[in-house]
């Protein structure tokens, strides 16, 4: 099951962005604050079923606060439909919740009628609801594109994506190079953080994941606020906005206004 990767500091990150208090999410969510609390300093793991509503209650895109690196299964599809398996017995109309339980689970395929049933509850198609089936039972199956819809933004939420995003946005098509993006990352930062090599897997999407001091030393390589690496996919356009009107207007940086918002999103150039 690919689960989703859930990381405590990316919400908390988005939370404060939103300005929400930790008890204003646990009301959204309905759990104690204690919990929300566990949650963003690693203390504690939400269930897979309560990301969409956590996702909802801090305004962020589930693909984007919590993503999946591969296709959904069908207890991905009822998790991301913030279901247990308990509750999907009223959409199969069976006593118990056993025919999703052992679909989930490689054994038995669902009936014709729940494939339907449970397409329209997850808000999937029917077609989506038999290829995560399949994945289930062990099939490689590539992801299922619904007609006339983009594809689930995986790709473009990955390192080497959002590299691609400043590459097309802000570079005009050509970034610096891999060893010119290290060198600046690192004077940056202060410390040696980056090879032209980590750059370049980054890039290409050979290596997916980064630590924090990576992604940071990238961010400033790239002149970015350190919170476009880590993830708050609906603040992206927002945040190459401001790099493109910080670097379309050099004037502009000693504006008051727009140097305390620089700073508030983490421009910052260390020592």
């Amino acid at each position: 099951m690919p689960d989703r990767i859930f990381d405590g500091r990316k919400l908390r990150d988005c939370r404060v962005l939103r300005r929400l208090s930790q008890g204003d999410v646990a009301a959204a969510v309905g759990v104690k604050t204690n919990a929300i609390s566990r949650w963003e300093t690693g203390q504690a793991t939400p269930s897979q079923e309560r990301l969409p509503g956590i996702a909802q209650a801090v305004e962020a895109d589930l693909d984007q606060l919590f993503p999946r690196l591969a296709p959904p299964n069908l207890a991905d599809l009822r998790c991301d439909a913030g279901m247990t398996q308990s509750d999907t017995a009223i959409y199969t109309r069976t006593v118990s919740p056993m025919p999703v339980r052992a679909a989930e689970n490689g054994k038995r395929t669902l009936s014709d009628d729940a494939v339907t049933a449970l397409a329209k509850a997850y808000k999937v198609t029917r077609s989506e609801l038999l290829a995560a089936q399949r994945r289930s039972f062990g099939h490689d199956v590539p992801a299922v594109t619904p007609e006339g819809e983009p594809p689930t933004p995986w790709a473009a939420q990955s390192l080497a994506g959002k590299i691609k995003h400043l590459r097309e946005q802000v570079y005009d098509g050509t970034l610096p190079t891999d060893e010119a993006l290290a060198s600046a990352g690192n004077r940056r930062i202060g410390r040696f953080v980056l090879t032209a090599d980590t750059v370049r897997d980054l890039r290409q999407g050979t290596v997916r994941v980064a630590s924090d001091e990576v992604l940071d030393a990238l961010s400033l390589a790239f002149v970015v606020p350190l919170a476009y690496f880590r993830g708050d996919a609906h603040e992206i356009d927002r945040l190459i906005a401001l790099v493109m009107r910080t670097r379309a207007f050099p004037q502009a940086r000693s504006d008051s206004s727009l140097a305390a918002s620089t700073e508030e999103l983490g421009i910052v150039e260390r020592a």
